[in-house]
């Protein structure tokens, strides 16, 4: 390791250890790593920074759907989805649980993650609300079913697309390969969750209580048109591969669109209520990471991983699926991806026999790299929103540690059954 590869692998590291003290702000903290990397001169084009490794199509879709969420939450549909979930289940908390997480997961595997939490996770604190009960195992096990959901299919989560792409997959050959194995990891993982949060999710709501909660819909033509600018947005995303835009556009002109048809009057009151501190947390995170890629630390890491298998397929399989599962909880698997993506075609070059056919490496990645996200409370984008979420409006706070005790169990169980799985696949 050279000087700079040192340098950032520093930053990364006290990085994280000052998100898991949790005694600076996390915002705070990742700006100043990545104010020290800039300064440090590590970053070879510093004028290209922002265009090589911030993900702005990210940033504009958190900032759009925050938008969007805020002026379409007035409108009270989130509370009657909820409400009407909540009679579905006829007061089984429970039941109710899996059938949030369940939408969650069907959700994820066609829309982008965080979208699926921006709308799942107001419904879900919606329903706290009325049963007076603690939102916080069902947002946890909405985060977690998000990113699992998000593995069975080629759109569901950006590593897929790039590996779809790359290997030449369709939309049925994800579904088809990895559907069993994330159906398998669902079940498992939400069943802990239940079991772990018992004594919350075992809570039931008598019929009569929930006879009593009222209808929450003031404005009934306001009530038509959210529902109306929600089918838009979910049919848009549903085919956004066949759109000239990337998501954020299809985020930002729905965002426009709810503002002037449903708060056209206080549209800087509604900016002042989108979660900043979340959006700018983001872009700093994306400069630390980048500085990982730039000194070639991930691509040095991945070969060294490729040649520790010593020319078994298997063993590159198990190798590739957990330490891709372990580092996308910690960086963003979208330049981990990226950085993998070559070392396993050249595989082929190295061991034309032994590596003849690459799609049970392919398979290993994208479950790895895909499930890995659920590890800490900042591997994926839908953690850090859901969780910005529960904070800003039910006042209740996850710290990165408490986090990383639920999501390393969810890690460890997920990263067991894929490894089962492949071995077999």
């Amino acid at each position: 390791m050279n000087m700079e590869m040192l340098l950032a692998t520093a930053v990364f590291l006290v990085t994280y250890i000052m998100l898991a003290t949790d005694k600076i702000h996390r915002t705070l903290v990742v700006l100043l790593g990545a104010s020290f990397l800039m300064f440090s001169g590590i970053f070879q084009r510093p004028a290209e920074v922002f265009k090589e490794y911030v993900d702005f199509n990210t940033i504009f879709l958190l900032f759009g759907m925050m938008v969007f969420v805020t002026v379409l939450k007035e409108t009270g549909i989130f509370e009657y989805i909820g409400i009407k979930a909540l009679m579905l289940s006829k007061g089984n908390m429970l039941r109710l649980y899996f059938y949030l997480t369940a939408l969650t997961a069907l959700t994820s595997s066609v829309l982008d993650n965080v979208t699926t939490i921006l709308v799942i996770v107001p419904i879900t604190l919606a329903v706290a609300d009325a049963t007076r009960s603690d939102p916080i195992p069902f947002v946890l096990g909405e985060i977690f079913s998000s990113n699992i959901g998000g593995t069975a299919t080629l759109v569901g989560d950006p590593p897929n697309i790039m590996i779809g792409s790359a290997a030449g997959f369709s939309f049925m050959d994800y579904v088809v390969n990895l559907g069993p194995a994330v159906l398998m990891i669902f079940l498992a993982v939400n069943l802990t969750i239940a079991f772990v949060f018992r004594k919350h999710v075992r809570k039931k709501v008598l019929i009569e209580e929930l006879e009593k909660i009222e209808t929450p819909v003031s404005n009934p033509v306001k009530f038509r048109i959210a529902i109306i600018l929600i089918a838009m947005v979910v049919g848009l995303f549903m085919f956004q591969e066949f759109l000239p835009v990337e998501t954020s556009f299809i985020a930002i002109l729905s965002a426009s669109i709810a503002m002037l048809l449903l708060d056209r009057e206080r549209v800087e009151e509604v900016l002042s209520r989108i979660e900043w501190s979340t959006i700018i947390f983001f872009f700093g995170l994306f400069i630390v990471v980048g500085g990982l890629e730039e000194t070639g630390v991930l691509e040095s890491l991945a070969r060294q991983l490729v040649a520790f298998a010593e020319g078994s397929v298997k063993a590159t399989e198990l190798l590739i699926l957990n330490a891709s599962g372990l580092a996308s909880a910690f960086v963003d698997n979208i330049p981990y991806t990226a950085t993998l993506i070559p070392v396993v075609e050249s595989l082929k070059k190295i061991d034309p026999i032994t590596y003849a056919n690459l799609d049970p490496i392919w398979w290993a990645l994208s479950l790895g790299a895909c499930l890995g996200g659920n590890g800490t409370s900042v591997g994926a984008s839908a953690n850090v929103v859901g969780l910005a979420i529960l904070k800003r409006y039910y006042g209740k706070e996850v710290s990165f540690t408490k986090f990383l005790g639920y999501g390393m169990l969810v890690l460890a169980i997920s990263l067991l059954i894929s490894s089962m799985y492949v071995l077999f696949l």
